[in-house]
């Protein structure tokens, strides 16, 4: 999880006063990942220094669907304006950036490593 693109989502929030939703998309089951509850406590804490207390938490976990897709759902289903990525989702061929404009129906930010 790339933390930076959680501190540069708190301050567009900020400035923007805009809401955040936080969605953790892995292909397991959340009691195969050992590092889930370290890396929410991360998020929360960089939210924190940003500000931010209140917002949204989802978990997409052991779906079965490709995460291009499901971050392409949410931003659908939750009328999102804005989708901020790390590059370490594409890079790490989490996420396919050739699907991204064919699944996210709003803007999509992609910050570098």
């Amino acid at each position: 999880m790339a933390y930076h693109a959680v501190a540069t989502t708190a301050a567009l929030a900020k400035k923007y006063g805009a809401d955040i939703t936080v969605v953790v998309i892995d292909e397991r089951q959340k009691e195969s990942l050992p590092e889930h509850e370290n890396q929410l406590s991360s998020v929360r804490w960089h939210l924190s220094e940003g500000g931010f207390q209140d917002y949204k938490l989802l978990e997409r976990l052991g779906e079965g669907k490709k995460p291009t897709a499901i971050i392409g759902e949410v931003a659908d289903d939750l009328n999102l304006d804005l989708v901020v990525l790390s590059m370490e989702a594409i890079h790490s061929k989490h996420v396919d950036a050739n699907l991204l404009a064919e699944f996210i129906p709003c803007p999509v930010i992609l910050l570098p490593l």
